[in-house]
């Protein structure tokens, strides 16, 4: 019994081993994502870089779910049914306290228009929670197993969002790889800064998101012919071709990446040089 325990003990700090060797690999990977050019062909390539880190950050977590489930619940004893009155209580919980209170807001909000019915809205969506209280002192639950359980699924839940997550940005780039690129001459833009903030700011490049119109009916219609994001670090080449008269623009579509610009009077370009 005891080879046997520490077989499985040694093949679980392999797969652990493995799975921070994954996480490290994705966090340079995203970092990579952070630096690297936002133009050309090799900026195409670079936008499946955060969705590659996202994938390995799933493959991780994927591989850290059954350690941390052996650890953590596998050799304790776990009732069943006990397990199952405490997500009970949790899902509850949450109906009950988190859903009225939305509602709640929502129907006073509306009180002005509603009158008299959006007051009464709001007072029996706020009555719930305290009858939902009344009623769990009365019949208490005592959530044993649901720390665990909740790691878990969490570890899971993460795996999941992630691969899906990665796997689709991965598949804009696939998309506009088959579907080929775009190429247009721009008479005018538009452009708004998107900068994170906060601690998304470390992993999260500062991008503008430019909107191209071919002519001015489209600006006075406010129809977008193309979009682009653009990282701060090449904006100025960028702007440089898009200031010009009349800009000759290749772009993909599905990423809004830009492939290449020139400027058709002056001689600025951005990106891959296009015909």
């Amino acid at each position: 019994m005891a080879h046997t325990t520490s077989t499985a003990s040694r093949k679980q700090a392999t797969i652990v081993i493995i799975g921070c060797a994954v996480l490290f690999v994705a966090f340079g990977i995203m970092v990579y994502s952070r630096f690297c050019t936002s133009i050309g062909m090799a900026g195409l390539y670079n936008r499946s870089a955060i969705g590659v880190s996202f994938v390995l950050f799933g493959i991780a977590m994927a591989l850290f779910t059954p350690c941390v489930y052996l650890q953590r619940m596998h050799r304790k004893h776990v009732d069943s049914s006990q397990l199952g009155r405490e997500m009970l209580g949790i899902v509850l919980g949450f109906l009950c306290y988190v859903v009225p209170f939305f509602l709640a807001m929502g129907a006073l909000a509306s009180a002005d228009s509603t009158g008299a019915f959006g007051i009464a809205l709001t007072i029996a969506f706020g009555a719930i929670p305290f009858i939902y209280r009344r009623h769990r002192k009365q019949h208490p639950i005592s959530y044993q197993h649901t720390g665990s359980a909740a790691l878990v699924a969490f570890c899971g839940v993460f795996a999941l969002v992630s691969l899906v997550g990665g796997a689709y940005s991965c598949s804009e780039v696939i998309d506009d790889l088959n579907g080929g690129w775009r190429q247009e001459t721009f008479a005018f833009y538009e452009f708004s800064i998107d900068q994170p903030s906060g601690r998304g700011a470390v992993l999260t490049p500062t991008t503008y998101e430019v909107a191209l119109y071919k002519n001015g009916e489209s600006v006075k219609h406010r129809r977008a012919d193309a979009r682009l994001s653009v990282n701060a670090a090449d904006w100025p080449q960028v702007a440089a071709v898009l200031d010009e008269p009349m800009a000759e623009v290749r772009w993909y579509p599905k990423t809004r990446t830009l492939v290449g610009a020139r400027g058709i009077v002056g001689r600025n370009h951005a990106g891959d040089t296009i015909d």
